[in-house]
């Protein structure tokens, strides 16, 4: 009769231990639906407060996550049945681009206008902006990364990544520094004046996300295992390699706190995670929500910011949903 029973009681624990977990797992101090359906992809200004969300069904959105509220709704008329796949906000918050295959628009975010449609040479695998929208980069997927003084028309075309795509791509406020990272195993850093690269950093894997800290003295790259590291700019040497998990190998979204103490990083597992850049430990961790009905089932982290006091992290999701989780003091 206790053999029995043993396949029963093991069942009851292992489903208590479940129901606890799920209890016991962190959530959310706010949430938004920014999507009826899905998301595309997303962006968060510096400063923690606007979001910018391209959906499945109704072009992108640039919310007000204070007030949780709407601002614009914005389509690319010209082709309006082109997905937004690459966004961007200007580090002062003042400009917004959003980018389709081979479109790229310019938004005022006060006004909500647009200032123009540009087409690019070949399609848009992801965008920047600098202060103002002055300067746009955009990082492509034959390999070329094109600095574009919007006020003057000067084009730069960064040849320094050997004909492969460019995945992802930062650019530094006043848009004197490139950032540039692509399938050809190599993240650059590189002057936008001259062309030249400043530092290069080889991987073992594609280069698929990475970051420029506003100060300038570090930047993040992650490839597609793991490979997820803090670099000191000025001596082009690592400050810490994070401690990744085999789930986390892949880093879909990164941002730098505003004191560069701490890095957040979100994955397509719905993971968002902190990190001290100290000592490359993770000190916090929480799993952004699903849709409740419908498939997938799972949410790829889009986006990641801080709020302004360095007292939050805010995340936006595949699955439509942006949160705001608070962080406890840093360990």
């Amino acid at each position: 009769m206790i053999l029995q029973s043993l396949p029963r009681l093991l069942l009851v624990i292992v489903s208590i231990f479940i129901i606890s977990s799920c209890q016991n797992e962190p959530k959310s101090v706010a949430e938004w639906q920014h999507t009826a359906i899905g998301a595309l992809d997303a962006t968060i200004s510096r400063d923690g407060r606007f979001a910018m969300i391209s959906s499945v069904n109704f072009g992108v959105g640039f919310w007000d996550l204070n007030k949780n509220q709407l601002l614009f709704q914005w389509k690319h008329d010209q082709n309006p049945e082109s997905a937004i796949i690459a966004l961007n906000i200007s580090p002062d918050g003042s400009r917004a681009v959003t980018a389709d295959a081979r479109t790229f628009v310019i938004w005022n975010t006060t006004s909500g206008k647009a200032y123009g449609y540009w087409k690019a040479p070949a399609d848009i695998r992801s965008i920047a902006l600098s202060d103002k929208g002055r300067y746009v980069l955009l990082g492509l997927g034959n390999g070329l990364a094109i600095h574009i003084d919007m006020n003057t028309g000067r084009r730069l075309e960064f040849t320094g990544h050997r004909n492969e795509a460019v995945a992802s791509v930062d650019l530094s406020a006043n848009g004197r520094w490139a950032f540039t990272g692509g399938n050809d195993y190599r993240a650059v850093l590189w002057n936008t004046k001259t062309g030249k690269p400043h530092q290069l950093f080889e991987h073992k894997t594609r280069v698929t996300k990475l970051k420029l800290a506003s100060s300038g003295k570090m930047a993040f790259t992650s490839g597609t295992k793991g490979n997820a590291t803090i670099w000191n700019l000025q001596t082009g040497r690592p400050v810490n390699q994070l401690d990744l998990n085999p789930r986390e190998y892949i880093i879909s979204a990164a941002a730098f706190s505003h004191d560069e103490t701490m890095l957040a990083t979100g994955a397509p597992g719905r993971d968002v995670s902190l990190w001290n850049i100290s000592t490359g430990k993770k000190v916090d961790q929480w799993r952004a929500r699903t849709r409740q009905a419908g498939k997938p089932l799972g949410a790829i982290i889009y986006a990641v910011g801080f709020s302004k006091d360095d007292q939050f992290v805010i995340s936006e999701s595949s699955a439509g949903f942006g949160e705001k989780w608070p962080i406890n003091a840093m360990p």
